[in-house]
């Protein structure tokens, strides 16, 4: 069964990683869902988290094809059912002809934040696992999107183990 599926790589901090495991994404026929990169906490390595639609099969082939490019030290499958998963999202959404207290009563269920107040717009921040990111822009569509920004997941196993030993 094909499903979203998030993939953790600690890779070393080089010019043309991220060409690399694109690129190989590419290849593979894979499409991007959310792709961060940040530092890893440990001097001249990168985190890399990725999450792509592909069944068990085809993600755990990927995995063994990420392991072959020489900068990639580490690349796991992490369950979302065993992690902490967490994006951010700015979103403009139009006022015209719209309640404004009809928009901050969705907004509210999200813990979403008033950034700005516009003429014709409101736009807010929130943050949540991608689920809730996901359901938030479906329920302000009613009200009109006029832009959105997100940063893409981020994503830690449960418990002890960690990426990067």
């Amino acid at each position: 069964m094909e499903n979203k599926q998030i993939i953790g790589l600690f890779v070393h901090n080089h010019p043309g990683v991220l060409l690399r495991v694109t690129s190989l994404i590419s290849r593979r026929g894979f499409n991007i869902d959310s792709l961060t990169v940040s530092p890893a906490g440990v001097e001249g390595y990168s985190r890399m988290t990725i999450r792509i639609n592909g069944d068990d099969d085809q993600v755990d082939q990927f995995v063994n094809q990420i392991m072959k490019i020489v900068d990639v030290k580490k690349a796991e499958v992490i369950p979302e059912k065993n992690s902490v998963a967490s994006e951010l999202i700015l979103i403009k959404v139009s006022t015209v002809g719209n309640n404004n207290n009809d928009i901050l009563a969705v907004t509210s269920k999200y813990h979403a934040s008033l950034m700005n107040i516009g003429e014709k717009s409101m736009t807010f921040r929130a943050d949540g696992s991608p689920d809730e990111i996901d359901t938030l822009v479906s329920e302000l569509d009613a009200f009109g999107i006029l832009e959105m920004a997100r940063t893409g997941i981020a994503a830690l196993e449960n418990g002890d183990k960690t990426l990067n030993k």
